[in-house]
């Protein structure tokens, strides 16, 4: 039985972090589309998807992050992936997207600024 998808939204600081549990799908995608469409219209254009919580994802799913990767460009700002589970790593080593978006292990790594280390 497929796990319904929930779509929550935190702020940090310029970041806005969008959180998703469960399976992200055709049947779900709507629901992920909207929350990145709306941030970004917003002027949230700094934004970090955490897939920790997500079971699986397929192809709509990979092509809503690449789309919303791209609008975050054209508002010069970014779109970075934190802590993707292990059937979505999958995915996206599978694919090389996992070469095209920032992918952080954790959340305090994809907040911390760029080039500096988190502490450990």
């Amino acid at each position: 039985m497929a796990l319904p998808l929930e779509v929550g939204v935190e702020e940090h600081g310029s970041h806005h972090l969008v959180l998703l549990r469960g399976e992200v799908d055709m049947g779900s995608v709507g629901a992920v589309r909207t929350c990145l469409r709306e941030l970004m219209l917003a002027g949230h254009t700094d934004v970090l998807v955490d897939l920790r919580g997500v079971t699986f994802m397929d192809s709509t799913g990979l092509g809503i992050l690449v789309a919303a990767r791209k609008q975050a460009r054209v508002f010069r700002g970014s779109l970075g992936l934190v802590a993707p589970s292990p059937p979505v790593a999958r995915v996206l080593s599978l694919t090389s997207l996992d070469r095209v978006f920032p992918c952080f292990a954790t959340l305090d790594e994809a907040l911390a600024p760029q080039g500096e280390p988190t502490a450990s």
